[in-house]
Formats: structure tokens, sequence, C-alpha cells
């Protein structure tokens, strides 16, 4: 019996994943410290973002891709 085999016995039918997850949890400080190294930018700016687009990883990336500036939320349209 090969080692791939064996070890999909240990632990069963489960695949390792290495794919970052899609949403971010800023209540867990190991996914913030994970997504603070990934992105590159402090945990704060993170949690700002989060609660400005949600917790979408790729919503937030993009915010926070965006130039200082524009990473405020746009004024709303006057309603008429």
């Amino acid at each position: 019996m090969g080692n791939k085999k064996r070890n999909l016995e240990r632990r069963g039918d489960e695949r390792r994943s290495f794919e970052a997850p899609r949403t971010i949890d800023v209540s867990d400080q190991q996914a913030m410290r994970f997504w603070s190294q990934r992105l590159g930018v402090p945990q704060e700016e993170i949690a700002e973002a989060v609660r400005e687009v949600g917790p979408n990883s790729t919503a937030v990336a993009l915010k926070l891709e965006a130039p200082q500036e524009e990473r405020t939320a746009p004024p709303s349209p006057p309603l008429r």
C-alpha cells in the first residue's frame, strides 16, 4: 500500500485544501494574522474594510488595493 493511500485512510476521505477562506472572520485572531500578512496591511485596516464592504475576502482585498483617498465609501446620492 502506497503512502498516499495510507494517508487518506488516516484522514478518511478528507482532502487537504490550501485555499484561502472566502470570508474574513474578524473575531478570529489567527485568521486576522493570516489576512494581515497575506494582504500586507495592519489588522485594523482589514477590520475597517470588513465593516465597509462585508467579510468577502475578494471585496476586502479590492477595497484595500484602492488608493488611500478612495478607501472611504462614496457619498450616497440624494433621495428624490
